[in-house]
């Protein structure tokens, strides 16, 4: 019964959720906020707020805002509804309560509250454990599972039903929840387990916990999240689908794996996987393999869960097929992935009663790209070509989005919307994909560009393009596991170079080519584009190629090139070459992260080729010999025509 969720009384007249404490007046910006200490399911002590309705009525919805990897439960908190006037605009506890929500934020397990500075429209609320001075959470328990289905989901699932116990006018059949990156990976999976029992072998239900109401989650409003953990963090370029040849759908494996190994493990993203760890281990405690016997389904099965040996071994290649690379793969793809939940997607079909979802996914989001949202969506599509899943993409998200916010005034508009009209039942219909451009061309005032108004619209990812842009390149190149070490253009265009160089400036978000060439990688130009073309969706590299040894990878990055030299990244992608899988020689192709971008008359498109892209991506380390020709670049347009452009090769 899960996000299956919870209800309320006219304005709080119960004695509340044990644990916290509410405000005497609405001292939070006119609004009420209860905070405190509140004991999970298993006994760990959770720091929540939970801010009450600010308007009258007998039955309340319920909001859920979780926070992003290394935050805590302020982050959705504002006194007022602008709160940064960009991502949290009207997307706030503030506001939801002045529209008559209820809204459960909280600090998530394991995570704590050093005393950060907070943004100045934060309230201060009160913490509880999670906010020890000392930095370290008060239970054995209070550690980071990274979204596990059966630790972090449940969490949410039970202390929204705590409010709703306390809370009788509270709709326990219009329940919402919302959140950014860690926050919007569990907002797909708690969509994806509405129908489900409490854990995934239906061992613990709700029955042991008496007199806890059952709610139903209507909407889920994920921002720039994931949906298949293992290939958002190590890419495979390799496709996925019925076929396992759509790259609109690529994957680490399929919906019904029990493995989900059909794809090789991937090019794990070296600056982000680092700084993750970094950042939690700075503001919280990762599970190391502390209990045995085990607490959960996933450490019965593949054994105790060791962040750090996890984070040992994706640093490795190649990547046999061991126990702990089952254990990986397993971990972030059937226990904290969407896309790996048929049966509780099943389920909703059956109840019909399908989770109406909108995903927003970044254009230049090079942590959880579009695709996170894209596969999800082709997925619950081929499930009810009528389920209620939409997609907007724009330039938002993760580094390094510019997230105007124009942008996210536009996005939270219609996501409210889309809240509104589904959190009172959500009905089946036809849905669309929603897109946005980057725009670089005029930083100042980008919103006043007219290209700002190419607001596209599709009814799948693939259909916001009408017709492709080939550039043929000439050449060819041979390239071992070094080949691309020391190009000054990796550092140039890792998301997080200031906090990899310390001192170093901050680079625009339109990140600038410093080296045409480099020995090493190879590089060549299109000829002159003779007009204007939207390129609008994924895109893919072709080469043929022929490799030898046990394993390789090709990285890829795309430039815009204006008359005046000046080069712009417009999208990169890697692809992980694995004989194991089928990769033999031959033709590949390699997926691209894609973009809406304007590719303007007389400007040039140069395409860049390598094994090693660092520090974004881990370098492979197994010796290899990868001989690739017959280069071919093929981006999909708005336009319905068939471009074909001659390209020169430039490598240095």
């Amino acid at each position: 019964m899960l996000l299956g969720i919870l209800p309320a009384i006219p304005a709080h007249a119960t004695g509340g959720v044990s644990g916290l404490v509410c405000s005497a007046k609405p001292a939070y910006g006119g609004v009420q906020i209860c905070s405190g200490e509140v004991t999970s399911f298993d006994g760990t002590q959770l720091d929540v707020d939970l801010t009450l309705p600010a308007t009258a009525g007998s039955r309340h919805p319920l909001m859920i805002m979780l926070h992003g990897f290394g935050n805590n439960k302020h982050e959705w908190e504002s006194f007022n509804d602008v709160a940064d006037n960009a991502r949290y605009w009207h997307w706030n506890n503030h506001w939801f309560a002045e529209h008559g929500y209820y809204v459960l934020t909280y600090t998530a397990r394991g995570f704590y509250d050093p005393g950060r500075d907070q943004p100045s429209y934060e309230p201060p609320t009160p913490g509880g454990s999670s906010a020890m001075p000392n930095g370290v959470p008060p239970a054995d328990t209070a550690t980071i599972h990274i979204k596990s289905k059966e630790f972090e989901i449940k969490d949410t699932q039970y202390l929204a039903a705590l409010v709703a116990a306390a809370y009788p006018d509270l709709d326990r059949n219009a329940v919402a929840i919302t959140g950014g990156s860690y926050g919007g990976g569990e907002s797909w999976l708690q969509a994806s387990l509405a129908a489900s029992s409490l854990t995934p072998d239906g061992g613990t239900a709700w029955s042991a916990f008496p007199g806890l109401p059952s709610l139903q989650l209507q909407v889920a409003v994920p921002k720039y999240p994931w949906t298949d953990l293992a290939y958002s963090l190590a890419p495979n370029g390799h496709g996925g689908g019925a076929t396992f040849d759509d790259i609109y759908s690529s994957s680490q494996g399929s919906p019904g794996s029990f493995e989900a190994d059909e794809n090789p493990f991937g090019v794990a993203k070296q600056s982000y996987v680092l700084g993750l760890y970094a950042l939690g281990t700075a503001t919280g405690r990762f599970e190391q393999a502390e209990f045995v016997p085990a607490r959960s389904h996933e450490e019965t099965e593949d054994g105790p869960i060791s962040t750090d040996a996890w984070l040992l071994r994706a640093s490795e290649d190649p990547y046999p097929n061991d126990l702990l690379i089952r254990q990986i793969r397993r971990g972030l793809t059937v226990y904290r992935g969407a896309y790996y939940q048929p049966n509780g997607w099943a389920a909703e079909v059956a109840s019909n009663h399908e989770v109406a979802i909108m995903s927003i996914s970044g254009w230049t989001d090079y942590l959880f790209e579009p695709i996170e949202s894209f596969r999800a969506f082709n997925y619950l599509k081929s499930l009810d070509p009528r389920w209620p899943v939409s997609v907007a993409v724009a330039d938002v998200g993760h580094q390094i989005a510019q997230n105007k916010p124009d942008t996210w005034h536009r996005l939270n508009v219609r996501a409210w919307g889309f809240v509104q009209s589904n959190i009172n039942g959500a009905h089946d219909r036809q849905t669309h994909v929603y897109s946005e451009p980057t725009i670089c061309a005029n930083d100042t005032d980008t919103d006043q560009n007219l290209t700002a108004a190419q607001q596209l619209e599709g009814r799948t990812p693939e259909d916001l393009s009408h017709g492709t842009m080939t550039i043929n390149y000439p050449g060819a190149d041979s390239f071992t596991e070094l080949s691309g070490t020391g190009d000054p253009d990796g550092l140039a265009t890792d998301p997080l170079t200031p906090e990899i160089v310390p001192g170093s400036a901050v680079p625009p978000p339109c990140r600038v080519s410093g080296a045409a060439t480099f020995s090493g990688r190879y590089s060549a130009l299109s000829e002159t584009v003779d007009r204007h073309v939207l390129y609008v969706g994924l895109g893919d590299v072709q080469v043929d190629y022929v490799q030898t040894g046990v394993t390789a990878q090709l990285d890829a990055r795309v430039w815009d090139v204006a008359p005046n030299g000046t080069a712009i990244l417009v999208t990169r992608g890697t692809y992980r070459i694995d004989p194991a899988k089928g990769d033999i020689g031959g033709t590949l192709r390699l997926p691209l992260f894609g973009n809406q971008w304007n590719i303007e008359l007389g400007h040039r498109i140069r395409i860049d080729l390598s094994e090693v892209d660092t520090p974004y991506l881990v370098p492979g380390k197994t010796p290899n010999t990868l001989n690739i020709s017959d280069i071919r670049l093929v981006l999909p347009t708005r336009e319905a025509t068939t471009l074909t452009f001659a390209g020169s090769q430039t490598s240095a």
